[in-house]
């Protein structure tokens, strides 16, 4: 079997309100229990606030991975910066270079939006423990409960 090194890994979109549905799945996924309206809401609420910004990653013409993102503006001395609120590859497409790919995305957009930092939270739980290495190749550093990457 040859493989082509230089076929397309994904494309990447803007997620939109009428995703909200393959969104729920992929949440879930997270353990993030959630329904598609209580999605679409979200969707909607956020679809003009320049803080806040998904991205669906789709193969084939899969939708296979998401990256939700959230700008915090700067506050005194603490520098703007962007969280990865969600990262989710599906199970059969990880490995792929789907995730890496969603997250060069969020760094050019953190960068461009003026984040000096890019971080997320909430991955010291039992069935996430399996992202440290991800997040740590990745070139991100671990301090305390949350892992940093400097811009």
């Amino acid at each position: 079997m040859t493989t082509n090194v230089l076929e397309k890994t994904a494309d990447l979109r803007t997620a939109s309100c009428s995703d909200a549905g393959v969104l729920t799945e992929l949440m879930r996924k997270l353990s993030y229990p959630t329904t598609p309206s209580v999605m679409r809401e979200q969707l909607e609420s956020r679809e003009n606030n320049p803080n806040y910004l998904t991205y669906l990653a789709e193969r084939h013409g899969e939708t296979v991975g998401m990256i939700a993102l959230r700008r915090i503006p700067a506050r005194g001395k603490e520098p703007q910066m962007t969280q990865i609120a969600g990262l989710v590859v599906n199970e059969d497409c990880r490995g792929c270079g789907i995730g890496r790919l969603l997250v060069e995305q969020a760094e050019a957009w953190a960068r461009e939006s003026g984040s000096r930092l890019l971080f997320l939270t909430g991955i010291n739980r039992e069935d996430r423990l399996g992202a440290h290495d991800f997040y740590r190749n990745a070139g991100f550093e671990k301090y305390g409960c949350k892992f940093i990457k400097s811009l």
